[in-house]
């Protein structure tokens, strides 16, 4: 019985949602419309964007946006520079230290992606993130990116990003090595239960 209340209290603080922030995956994996925008479509997972558009990878794109890790759709931040100059992504529980994601790029962007404390690109500025090129003008090369950074963000803005670069699968997921101790620690509940019995 110690063993086990020990355990707990180990685990607690991996159980907390507060620090570990929302959990989500935007995959973009649906039909869109052309030009459809994206806006609220993952709100039920806490996330909405702001001149974000889905695109299809169907036989009317082909080749374009093949391989991507999602097969349906990607993401593509799209600003005409007049009515809409900027893009973002707000995540209502915010995200701590790192935002997962996978691009692709026929040019490199300095400053593709900005997170910030605050909602639409409003408080402390968290941390920057470069894309490389990685792909032609068919977008059918992608690359999996980590931006880490100090803090929790509430936005992401992706305006750098815009009229360029194909996004897919944001996440915020649970570190692997928090993942691995958790089910460690379970394992070892479930070997001390066997034990005693």
């Amino acid at each position: 019985m110690k063993l086990a209340t020990l355990a707990l209290a180990l685990l607690a603080p991996f159980a907390l949602p507060a620090q570990a922030g929302t959990q989500f995956l935007v995959d973009f994996e649906r039909t869109w419309d052309y030009g459809q925008a994206v806006d609220a479509s993952y709100a039920a997972s806490g996330v909405v964007f702001t001149n974000m558009l889905g695109l299809s990878n169907d036989p009317a794109f082909a080749p374009y946006y093949s391989n991507s890790p999602s097969p349906l759709g990607v993401g593509f931040v799209q600003l005409d520079g007049v009515s809409n100059t900027t893009a973002y992504m707000n995540v209502a529980e915010g995200v701590s230290g790192v935002l997962d994601f996978f691009y692709a790029s026929p040019t490199a962007i300095t400053g593709a992606i900005k997170a910030y404390s605050g909602l639409n690109g409003t408080g402390e500025l968290l941390g920057v993130f470069d894309l490389a090129a990685n792909t032609g003008a068919e977008y059918d090369s992608w690359t999996a990116a980590s931006f880490a950074f100090a803090g929790k963000a509430l936005s992401f803005d992706l305006s750098g990003a815009a009229n360029v670069v194909a996004f897919d699968n944001f996440s915020a997921l649970p570190e692997p090595g928090e993942v691995s101790l958790v089910l460690a620690a379970l394992g070892g509940l479930a070997i001390a239960r066997r034990r005693r019995s």
